[in-house]
């Protein structure tokens, strides 16, 4: 992503090797990103239902809000009769609705969402998103859901045949009109901040190493086997700060002029 964008990031949490969700902040509100990746119409049923359990308990856990997008190569063919689901498909579907197109029909009525490739339209050669590598069959199975609370929100859905992604699938570019809002640093508190210029003083610096190799002493004399890796490592953090508090304290805010 651009760095623009990446300042807005809020969360990126990988929940699987088929599903990742992320945050980002906005000037109004947050927007919830879900990219998965679903299994064709031949995986095994057991393996689709834990999937679909799967995006289901993420979508479950994002306020509402928030947002929400669901995007990805999501093997589903939601066919071109609107009348099947008025509620969440447009009139500019593509051929048959399958199994898959079923599934994801009734993901996005159960968490009030639009099909948004469905919504507009285009010509059939920026409608199909995938095509066989015989170059036989193309099919509409890529898709872009956006919460139905925001239906101002999407402008554009549509594939684009000169991008060369390197794959049997077309690139998919969506239009959303939504401003992305960098989120303010926040300012480190001065007292925090250990006055190590002081160390620059041979003598203070002597006496702080000389305290911190007592302290670390200790520390193996009471060192435990047991011990996890994280328990550890929070008693040498423990042992730094408490004797660069001691030694050295912390930066003075400077005066203002």
């Amino acid at each position: 992503m651009s760095p623009a964008a990446y300042r807005t990031m809020l969360k990126w949490t990988p929940i699987n090797e088929m599903i990742l969700f992320a945050r980002f902040a906005t000037t109004h509100t947050k927007l919830s990103v879900i990219v998965c990746y679903t299994l064709t119409n031949k995986a095994d049923d057991d393996v689709k239902d834990g999937f679909c359990e799967t995006l289901q308990a993420v979508t479950k856990d994002i306020p509402k809000h928030d947002v929400l997008c669901v995007v990805g190569d999501l093997n589903a063919k939601v066919g071109a009769d609107r009348k099947y689901c008025p509620e969440v498909l447009g009139p500019h579907g593509l051929d048959q609705i399958k199994e898959n197109g079923a599934l994801l029909v009734d993901f996005a009525l159960n968490n009030d969402l639009f099909v948004g490739g469905t919504l507009f339209e285009h010509k059939y050669v920026h409608k199909y998103i995938w095509t066989s590598p015989d170059g036989s069959t193309r099919n509409q199975i890529d898709h872009f859901l956006i919460a139905r609370r925001w239906p101002t929100s999407l402008l554009d859905v549509r594939g684009y045949r000169r991008a060369d992604a390197q794959s049997d699938h077309m690139l998919i570019i969506v239009h959303i009109q939504i401003k992305l809002h960098a989120q303010k640093k926040i300012k480190q508190d001065m007292k925090k901040l250990y006055d190590t210029d002081k160390l620059q003083d041979q003598k203070i610096r002597r006496d702080f190493c000389i305290s911190l190799w007592s302290k670390f002493d200790a520390l193996a004399v009471e060192a435990n086997d047991s011990e996890s890796i994280e328990e550890k490592w929070e008693k040498i953090k423990s042992a730094y700060t408490t004797i660069a508090e001691e030694k050295l304290g912390f930066r003075k805010k400077p005066k203002k002029r």
